[in-house]
């Protein structure tokens, strides 16, 4: 039958038991968005929430509001740069709720910290806005939501927070159609990567005296505590520096300890010798750091003697090493983290103590407790580092906070994007701290960076996936050498990534390059080997290569035979494959004829409703209608899509493809999936349906 467009790979294929490299016949169509009518105005992304007393900053406010107006078309970006804790983000949101109130079209909140977020946010706007072309695939979508940026005449406002000077200049909006869009950032850095294009750099700094003042008024007079607003405040709000992150620390801590302004400043005073020794004050970007390390390291020592006693600072340590702007409340639950703080506390921990000692730093706004999903924990970067400069070490808790992501970690990301997604930042930040403990020699490297690259691959995120490999197998190879199992690990990731990519040519490269050095180093029938020559085939497969991959995939399958017997997994899998590259060859009859007998084994071996039987019945659809026989496919295929919902979930790559095929056959429209909060892309840990 014409037009049917197959795609070969490998299924269920996983590099040093810790990756996921699997493909099989594919589906490379996305559903349209549906054609329902987009409900304007739109609000994409977390704004957030007003700060409490929170400081108009007029004269600020003025600098920003007459840069406006000179652009034309251009898009006016306006970056508000500063340190960290002067209310950067809050300028920033006070524009989005205005914005929101006066009824823009679209505003969309974008935490920029990690790129990769930011184009998922792009692509979720896509298909939430029906933007043309939109197909589920991250990085085309995030094109197309910028393109539509750019001719739309509806009015918006795109808010960039916590941009860096690494965050990719094609991921900043540049024009606007009658010149109706705007952007605002905000970031820590004020060089060239803030000033450049057409971007505007508005300094932040710290408060006025009288913004401090009335700062401290007003969060006082709000918690009831008017009474400890007392002739030494100005003195306090100069001592503090005027930061409002500062000021913030001293506000709750005056609050729930009783004390007024002349009693902390006392204490804040007799502390200064000890906290200037641990925490010298630094010029340039961070040059407030000084006061905000005093006034959060007062506030710990008082959290520190509440219940659950002792545990406010191991907690806070733990969670400076994460990112900054959130990571799941259930990390909290996590048996490695229970374990470190009960070795910590000398006593048993539970998941209770630990979201009391939570409860108590929010109490202290060491850290901030929020509903957003997945990112249910947060806390300041000035904090985070403040609480990491007064650990002794951080090797061993880098490793626990690693092993309680793992453990968070779903063993497919598909109908959990937005936790997946959340679970790689934190992944980012934690491997940006230093000596954690995730890349050891002779031990190798932490099976979360493993898992994390995985689920790049998985999102779609082919080319940050392929800058993650390239990274991780670089410093693999300096740190545990260039033979070590896990730096060529890193490198057949990186050639899956490639592969993913289209990138035929450097995949295949690469896969003979590992190839090579995993038979030199274990042989010829060791598992990896054979691992190896069924990837290779699938490129070599993608490649035009047929013949050339049927030769590897007939050898793979004899010796995982012998090697494993004929019912193994494994074995079904490289039947499963074969079958795959016989029907590119255009040996129809005999890949319907092995695809009988793949699914024949496999619902004997591991059952009807196992994902692996319920793929294959899609499979043999797909080969009888290139056989001829559409009766016979049509009606398997709207048995597996059937059963596949009912197994999997409507969210499963394998039945997002099995719909496809139906819907490209049949014309049936099928149900919608429900959508998360971030875009689906085909997932790489199960076997893919078979293409029509």
């Amino acid at each position: 039958m014409q037009g049917w467009q197959v795609r070969n790979g490998i299924e269920n294929s996983t590099v040093n038991g810790s990756t996921f490299q699997a493909r099989e016949l594919t589906v490379h169509q996305y559903a349209a968005p549906a054609a329902v009518e987009v409900r304007w105005p739109v609000v994409i992304g977390r704004i957030p929430p007003r700060a409490t007393a929170f400081q108009p900053r007029e004269e600020l406010r003025r600098a920003i509001d007459e840069a406006r107006g000179e652009y034309g078309t251009v898009v006016l970006s306006q970056v508000l740069a500063g340190g960290g804790g002067v209310g950067k983000s809050q300028l920033a949101a006070h524009y989005a709720r205005a914005a929101v109130e006066a009824g823009t079209d679209l505003v969309l909140w974008a935490d920029a910290a990690e790129p990769s977020a930011v184009t998922e946010l792009y692509a979720r706007a896509a298909v939430e806005l029906r933007v043309p072309g939109a197909s589920g695939e991250a990085e085309q979508d995030a094109e197309r939501f910028l393109a539509w940026l750019a001719a739309t005449d509806r009015s918006w406002l795109v808010v960039l927070d916590n941009t860096t000077e690494h965050t990719p200049e094609e991921l900043w909006p540049v024009t606007s159609r009658g010149g109706r869009g705007r952007v605002i950032a905000t970031t820590r850095h004020r060089g060239a990567a803030s000033t450049g294009g057409d971007r505007t750099l508005v300094d932040v700094t710290t408060y006025s005296p009288a913004e401090s003042a009335a700062y401290l008024a007003e969060r006082l007079e709000r918690a009831k505590c008017a009474r400890f607003l007392d002739e030494h405040a100005e003195e306090l709000a100069e001592a503090l520096g005027h930061l409002p992150l500062a000021l913030a620390h001293a506000a709750a801590c005056m609050v729930n300890t009783r004390r007024g302004c002349g009693r902390y400043l006392e204490l804040f005073r007799d502390r200064s010798r000890s906290l200037d020794a641990v925490l010298p004050a630094r010029s340039g970007a961070d040059g407030y750091r000084g006061p905000v390390a005093a006034a959060l390291l007062l506030a710990l020592d008082a959290a520190q003697q509440e219940e659950p006693v002792g545990l406010a600072g191991p907690v806070l340590r733990l969670a400076a090493l994460l990112d900054p702007a959130g990571h799941p409340q259930e990390l909290w639950g996590t048996g490695p983290v229970l374990e470190h703080l009960g070795r910590v506390r000398g006593a048993t921990v539970t998941a209770d103590d630990a979201m009391e000692a939570l409860a108590l730093l929010h109490n202290y706004s060491l850290v901030t407790l929020t509903e957003t999903s997945h990112r249910e924990v947060t806390l300041h970067a000035l904090t985070a580092r403040a609480a990491l400069d007064t650990a002794p070490d951080s090797t061993r808790a880098g490793i626990v906070v690693a092993e309680a992501l793992l453990e968070l970690w779903p063993t497919a990301d598909y109908g959990v994007q937005g936790l997946a997604a959340t679970l790689r930042a934190n992944t980012d930040v934690l491997t940006r701290h230093g000596p954690t403990g995730l890349i050891q020699r002779p031990l190798g490297m932490h099976l979360l960076l493993f898992r994390c690259g995985a689920s790049l691959v998985e999102a779609g995120l082919y080319a940050t996936g392929i800058q993650y490999w390239t990274h991780l197998a670089s410093t693999s190879e300096r740190v545990l050498g260039g033979d070590h199992p896990d730096t060529l690990a890193a490198l057949g990731n990186l050639a899956q990534s490639c592969w993913e990519a289209g990138r035929t040519d450097e995949a295949m490269s690469l896969q003979e390059q590992v190839l090579a050095d995993l038979q030199r180093l274990h042989g010829s029938d060791h598992p990896t080997v054979l691992m190896a020559r069924n990837n290779l085939a699938a490129t070599y497969s993608e490649a035009g290569r047929v013949e050339d991959a049927i030769g590897l995939q007939e050898q793979v399958l004899a010796d995982r035979r012998h090697e494993l017997g004929a019912d193994h997994p494994d074995t079904l899998t490289s039947r499963n494959n074969l079958a795959a590259t016989y029907l590119e060859a255009g040996r129809v009859e005999d890949a319907v004829g092995l695809q009988e007998r793949v699914l024949a084994d496999r619902r004997r071996v591991l059952g009807g409703d196992h994902p692996d039987t319920l793929t294959s019945r899609n499979n043999l659809a797909v080969m009888y209608l290139h056989a001829g026989d559409v009766e016979r496919g049509v009606e398997m295929l709207r048995r597996a899509a059937a059963d596949l919902d009912r197994v999997l979930g409507p969210d499963h790559p394998s039945t997002v493809l099995a719909r496809e095929n139906l819907l490209e056959v049949t014309g049936e429209p099928q149900p919608e999936a429900a959508q998360d909060s971030s875009s689906r892309s085909p997932s790489s840990d199960a076997e893919p349906g078979s293409a029509v």
